[in-house]
């Protein structure tokens, strides 16, 4: 039995466990939230160059195509299937 000087010890001490377990799962939690956010941050990290690759091939593309008469040429041909006056273009199916 718990005498009456010691009562408040006890009380101090249960309290002081409830609080170390509540803090303890309070980090444990902000630890899962910052190992999530540290995994998103590195897949948009991932994103984020792989789409400044894809606008510097764009810019390349469009450098190219503003300054090479023959890149033009080939262009129009490929994309747009433009063709010369006196030349005929066969289109096959790509079944």
């Amino acid at each position: 039995m718990i005498t009456k000087k010691r009562a408040p010890i006890a009380i101090s001490i249960v309290i002081l466990t409830i609080g170390a377990f509540y803090l303890f799962i309070q980090l444990s939690k902000a630890h899962q939230e910052y190992t999530h956010w540290k995994s998103r941050e590195t897949v948009l990290v991932k994103e984020l160059q792989n789409l400044r690759d894809e606008a510097t091939q764009h810019q390349e593309f469009l450098d190219q195509l503003r300054r090479n008469p023959d890149f033009q040429d080939d262009v129009a041909r490929k994309e747009l299937g433009y063709g010369s006056k006196d030349e005929w273009l066969y289109r096959f199916p790509n079944d």
